[in-house]
């Protein structure tokens, strides 16, 4: 029996979009669909190791993984390129390069950095956001340390803003990476400031109790200068001036302040919260039962009609839901509702050290820093297998 074919075109490379991809080629035979992944660069990485590869501590290069690799190039169609505008009525899909027409289009093109039009920090700031993004911070941090080695003369500061999930895991991560930066560049370790600037009054704000003590318990046995309670102004060429006044001679300025929607999705008629695209049950844009939105430019709402936070846990869920409600329309059948899963939050406190709850149960130390690599390695399982997880573990 012959089939009409159905398009369907995913925009991103990411957890959500690769987990769609992934998943659909698996659950609908080739006579039923063509499965095109658009994406601007040729490789997926993990978001969740970015700090790690931003402070230094581990290779860049080992949390990327070429996006062929990744899936079945028989089923799905690998397409590098910008994805710069949607024409929702004509169902097509404006690329730099090409445009593409969908009978089904999955959007999870990823957010971006919140910067609450804080003036010069677009121009100014590295951002723990993207691969390419702490790469060059990567490359910067050790160019500060050996300028600094040579010429011997105040101090170095380096300013990190912001306090949420993110900002902690890169905190820590920094304050491991700064003795082997200190050797490697004969710089006096008393010599070198992090100084950490949150415009609230504590710490991981909106975390539950026991995680917030871990990492206050784990930042105690750093030397790590806080300026709480204070927004920044704005960012300068080589300084940072707070609300009050005060400026932070550097011109290594981090900036951890959160997520929010993608641009390209203004203007489209969407119903948006924080920039962020807001769902129907079934991961559809109301009203476009062809078009999906997942991962951080999307926003999915509890029971209690408040929004889950923009996590990987749940890019990967809905990646696999988009890939199940797409199979069931094809094949005729009712999709039941998402329903998320939140297994838990395991925040890194560096080398060794984790914290966070497990299906709502505490742990912390060396335990959590291993359910954080399992998790990892699950991630790695769900989509390239053994091999895959193989090759992670050597890493």
């Amino acid at each position: 029996m012959d089939y009409d074919k159905k398009k369907v075109v995913i925009l991103g490379g990411g957890y959500a979009g690769l987990m769609t991809a992934v998943t659909l080629q698996k659950k609908v035979h080739p006579s039923r669909i063509e499965i095109y992944l658009v994406n601007k660069n040729d490789y997926h990485y993990f978001t969740t190791k970015v700090h790690e590869a931003g402070a230094g501590t581990v290779n860049p290069e080992s949390i990327k993984l070429p996006i062929q690799e990744l899936i079945d190039s028989k089923r799905v169609t690998f397409i590098q390129d910008e994805v710069t505008g949607l024409d929702i009525e004509r169902k097509r899909v404006i690329c730099k390069n090409q445009t593409l027409s969908y009978d089904y289009v999955v959007v999870g093109i990823g957010g971006t950095p919140k910067t609450f039009n804080i003036r010069g920090l677009e121009e100014h700031a590295f951002f723990l956001f993207n691969w390419e993004g702490t790469y060059r911070l990567r490359k910067h941090i050790e160019e500060k340390f050996q300028e600094f080695s040579r010429l011997r003369t105040g101090k170095l500061n380096l300013v990190i803003g912001g306090t949420g999930f993110t900002g902690m895991e890169f905190i820590h991560e920094l304050t491991n990476s700064i003795p082997m930066l200190c050797k490697r560049f004969k710089v006096v370790p008393n010599d070198v400031n992090i100084i950490v600037v949150e415009p609230n009054q504590g710490i991981l704000q909106g975390f539950p109790e026991a995680i917030v003590s871990d990492a206050v318990n784990s930042l105690r046995k750093t030397i790590i200068e806080y300026k709480v309670g204070l927004q920044v102004r704005s960012v300068e060429d080589r300084k940072v001036i707070l609300e009050d006044g005060t400026e932070i001679p550097t011109d290594t300025f981090i900036w951890a302040g959160g997520v929010m929607g993608n641009p390209l999705l203004d203007g489209l008629g969407f119903e948006l919260l924080d920039g962020r695209v807001k769902l129907n049950e079934f991961c559809e844009v109301p009203g476009c039962h062809d078009v999906f939105v997942i991962g951080d430019a999307s926003v999915s709402l509890n029971e209690k009609g408040k929004p889950y936070p923009p996590t990987a846990q749940i890019a990967i869920q809905q990646g696999q839901y988009c890939a199940y409600n797409m199979a069931m329309k094809i094949y005729g059948q009712p999709a039941k509702p998402f329903h998320y899963i939140h297994r838990g939050t395991v925040m890194s406190l560096g080398k060794g050290n984790a914290t966070g709850t497990v299906y709502d149960h505490h742990i912390s130390g060396h335990f959590a820093a291993l359910m954080k690599w399992m998790i990892e390695m699950r991630y790695c399982f769900m989509l390239g297998g053994l091999p895959l997880v193989r090759k992670q573990w050597k890493n």
